[in-house]
C-alpha cells in the first residue's frame, strides 16, 4: 500500500516556512542600512583574523617572547606591511593577535554582565514597590553614579594586571546598566494583560519571569550587547593603556599605543596603527549593533 502523508509532515512545512520568511523579514530589516552591511563584513574580518591568527599572520611567533634589534623601529615596508616596534617585532602580527584577546574581553565581559543585570533587573521590576526593588535599585544607583572607566580603573589598581582582572574590573561596572534597562522594560510589562492572566490562571513566579516578561525583553537587551561590545573593547584598551590590561609580552591593543607614544613622531607607526585597530573594531561593531537595533525594532503599523 502507498504511504500516506502524515498531518505532522504539512505541520513541519509549515513551520519551517513560517522560520524562513522570518529569517527574511530580519534580513530585510538589517540589510536596509548599508553601513549595517559595512558593519557586518568588518566583524566577519575581525572574528576571522583573530580565530586565524596563527595561520594568516607573517610572523606568529612575533606575538609571544622575541626579540630581534637588528629589525628594531623599522618603518612600514614590503617585509614588514606595519612596520615593527623597539623589539624588532611585526606590529601587524601583534595587532592581528590583539584582536582575539579584545574580542575575549568583550565576550567575557558580556557574558557575565547580562545574566546578573537581566536577572536583578527582573526581580526589581517585577516587585516594584517592594523592599526588594528598593535594595536592589539603589545598589545600582551607587555604580551607575561612578563612570564606568573610572570604576574600572578603581577596581582594576587593586588586582594583579592580568587579561582576567580586567575582565572582572569592567564586569563591576557594567552589569548595572543591564540591571536599569530590564527593570525599566519589566516594570511597564508586569501590568499588560497576559501577565495578569497568568497571574489569575495561577502560573508561578519563575514562569511569569521568564516565560511571559523576559522574551518581551530579549530584543532590547540582544540590542544592547550589540552596541556594548565595541566599548566594552575601548575600555578593555585603556585599562591595557595604562598598564591595568593583558601584560607583555602578549599583544594587547592598548599597551602597544602606549609603547608607542613616547617615541612620536619618529617612530609613529607604533602607536598609530594600533589606534587605528581600536578603531577599526569599535566602529565595526558600533555599526553592526545599529544593524541588530533595526533588525529588531518593532514593525511601525
Amino acid at each position: 500500500m502507498a504511504a500516506t502523508p502524515t498531518s505532522a509532515q504539512p505541520r513541519a512545512e509549515s513551520a519551517w516556512a513560517r522560520r524562513l520568511d522570518s529569517l527574511n523579514k530580519s534580513w530585510y530589516k538589517f540589510s536596509r542600512n548599508r553601513l549595517s552591511i559595512v558593519g557586518l563584513v568588518m566583524v566577519a574580518i575581525i572574528v576571522a583574523l583573530a580565530i586565524l591568527a596563527p595561520y594568516v599572520t607573517p610572523y606568529p611567533q612575533h606575538a609571544g617572547k622575541y626579540v630581534n634589534f637588528k629589525a628594531k623601529n623599522l618603518p612600514p615596508g614590503s617585509e614588514h606591511l606595519l612596520g615593527t616596534d623597539v623589539f624588532g617585532r611585526d606590529i601587524l602580527t601583534r595587532v592581528v593577535f590583539a584582536f582575539g584577546n579584545a574580542l575575549l574581553m568583550a565576550l567575557g565581559v558580556l557574558a557575565v554582565s547580562v545574566p546578573i543585570g537581566t536577572l536583578t533587573g527582573l526581580a526589581a521590576g517585577y516587585y516594584v514597590g517592594t523592599w526588594v526593588e528598593t535594595v536592589i535599585m539603589r545598589i545600582t544607583d551607587v555604580f551607575i553614579s561612578i563612570p564606568p572607566l573610572i570604576l574600572a580603573l578603581c577596581v582594576a589598581a587593586v588586582l594583579k594586571p592580568t587579561l582576567t582582572n580586567s575582565m572582572m574590573a569592567v564586569t563591576v561596572s557594567w552589569w548595572p546598566w543591564y540591571t536599569r534597562l530590564t527593570f525599566s522594560l519589566a516594570s511597564s510589562l508586569r501590568n499588560e494583560y497576559y501577565v495578569q492572566a497568568a497571574e489569575l490562571a495561577g502560573a508561578g513566579r519563575l514562569h511569569i519571569l521568564f516565560r511571559e516578561i523576559l522574551p518581551n525583553c530579549a530584543s532590547s537587551i540582544f540590542t544592547k550587547m550589540a552596541l556594548d561590545v565595541g566599548w566594552v573593547i575601548l575600555v578593555g584598551s585603556a585599562l591595557s593603556f595604562v598598564g591595568l590590561g593583558e601584560q607583555p609580552p602578549k599583544p594587547a591593543l592598548g599597551t602597544m599605543v602606549a609603547d608607542g607614544i613616547s617615541r612620536m613622531p619618529d617612530q609613529w607607526w607604533i602607536a598609530v596603527f594600533p589606534a587605528l585597530a581600536i578603531m577599526v573594531i569599535v566602529l565595526g561593531f558600533n555599526l553592526f549593533g545599529d544593524g541588530i537595533r533595526d533588525m529588531l525594532a518593532p514593525e511601525e503599523m
